[in-house]
């Protein structure tokens, strides 16, 4: 007859090393992707006695206006295709008024031209090393796009105007991306995915790239902070913070990224990295970047787990907290400043 005393422990202890295994796969999954936060503690560029943001916070406001002002900018229709070529002449003009000389990546596709808009600061000790910061300036369909992407256009400007004369260890590139929203999202017709694969075929050492998209709506209520479960678990439901969001390969920079913020803004934010195909986790240009094995994440306000005007015509430039995004832009210069230098 089986001695079944002698049995149940061996079940017993199989059980518990599976729960011991289960808690230590959780906690370590909990650990890499939840906590990958940089730490610093200091006063930030942006309390620094003297620094004024009016101006910053006003000229944002006025790059925004033009642009919701232009409309939805896309290849929808001609009236919107003639819009987004006007953007990317303003684009253009905007960073050459800065004194920059902008490098236009263009490509074609079904009849109509596009391109994709760049200014270089060369690295003085690793050129070769490459870090990309990056908007796009095209909308979705039937929206004006204030936040969804003006937003990120208007800081992407901020920072251009901050860092002139600017030269890190590696080689800095502010990209102005074309064909990020639908009907091309997604595709080898995003300008994102244009240039990534001309980066891939070029063999360039892109260490990084940063997508700025929807930069501007924060709320402090409970409960305008929506996210997917689990996440909803670990982030606050009250949409007053920043996040970088990432793949998992990315989580040495994210931590790069987020110590850099820090050091220029006392702004609030959260960081995460989850697999590629957690909902959300792809929507902007880094996506491109993946799909040619380089690492990249997107910086945003969350967009659509945040925001109920995010896809619409409702996408207006009254929403936005510019005196958040001033403080953004000092938290974005010191990111910019701490991945461009060598570790």
């Amino acid at each position: 007859m089986p001695n079944r005393e002698s049995k149940r422990p061996r079940w017993m202890k199989s059980i518990f090393f599976a729960v011991i295994l289960l808690a230590a796969f959780l906690y370590l999954g909990y650990w890499y992707m939840i906590q990958c936060e940089g730490k610093w503690q200091g006063e930030p560029l942006e309390k620094q006695k003297g620094l004024d943001l009016s101006r910053i916070k006003k000229e944002m406001e006025a790059d925004v206006a033009y642009m919701q002002g232009l409309g939805p900018r896309n290849s929808m229709s001609e009236a919107n295709y003639k819009q987004l070529r006007l953007c990317e002449e303003w684009v253009l003009r905007r960073w050459e008024s800065q004194g920059y000389a902008v490098k236009r990546h263009s490509f074609s596709f079904d009849g109509r031209d596009y391109a994709n808009l760049e200014i270089e600061f060369p690295g003085k000790t690793s050129p070769s090393e490459i870090i990309i910061v990056s908007a796009q300036y095209d909308t979705l369909p039937d929206s004006p796009g204030a936040n969804n992407d003006g937003s990120g256009m208007a800081v992407l400007f901020q920072l251009s105007g901050l860092l002139k004369n600017y030269a890190g260890d590696r080689t800095l590139r502010l990209i102005a991306f074309v064909n990020e929203e639908d009907p091309f999202f997604g595709t080898e017709k995003m300008g994102s995915y244009q240039y990534a694969m001309r980066s891939y075929q070029k063999r360039e050492d892109i260490k990084f790239m940063i997508s700025l998209d929807s930069l501007g709506i924060y709320k402090d209520e409970p409960g305008t902070q929506r996210l997917p479960f689990p996440f909803s678990l670990f982030y606050p439901d009250r949409g007053n913070f920043l996040a970088f969001i990432g793949n998992l390969p990315s989580r040495k920079y994210v931590i790069m990224a987020t110590r850099g913020f820090k050091k220029g803004s006392s702004f609030p934010i959260r960081a995460g990295v989850v697999p590629e195909w957690v909902k959300g986790a792809s929507w902007s240009d880094h996506i491109s970047f993946w799909k040619f094995g380089y690492p990249g994440i997107q910086v945003t306000d969350t967009g659509g787990f945040r925001s109920a005007s995010h896809t619409t015509n409702e996408d207006t430039m009254d929403k936005l907290n510019f005196d958040a995004m001033s403080r953004i832009v000092m938290g974005m210069d010191g990111s910019i400043t701490e991945l461009t230098k060598l570790e």
